[in-house]
């Protein structure tokens, strides 16, 4: 079990994971085809499988911290609620907004949003 926290917009996911005072990071990147389309449709079938891919990769997580500067953040936690309830969605601690920060900047305010819960990474 680990402790996660999610840097994402709408195509650009980081995950950084917490345990036994390690922290590992994986980035997920939106794949769209070339040509740009202005179906709705075709983009929401883009961002649930980019969600999904994201989500596969917290199986097991003990908590979430969801981060982001737009929208991306919102949508992904909307994508937990109504695909994965039952064992990531109850976990998110917190959903907060940061300006584009570097990696050492996410893992410094994950530690400290997770001290804030009580939870020592």
């Amino acid at each position: 079990m680990s402790n996660y926290a999610i840097l994402i917009d709408s195509h650009n996911a980081k995950v950084f994971g917490f345990a036994d005072g390690e922290v590992t990071h994986h980035a997920y990147h939106r794949h769209e085809p070339e040509h740009h389309t202005s179906h709705t449709q075709d983009h929401d079938k883009d961002s649930e499988h980019f969600f999904h891919q994201v989500a596969a990769h917290l199986t097991g997580a003990t908590h979430l911290l969801l981060l982001g500067h737009g929208l991306g953040k919102d949508h992904f936690k909307s994508h937990l609620e109504k695909h994965h309830h039952q064992d990531l969605a109850h976990k998110i601690l917190a959903v907060e907004t940061v300006d584009h920060p570097t990696d050492a900047q996410v893992v410094a305010q994950a530690r400290a949003l997770f001290l804030k819960h009580h939870i020592h990474v």
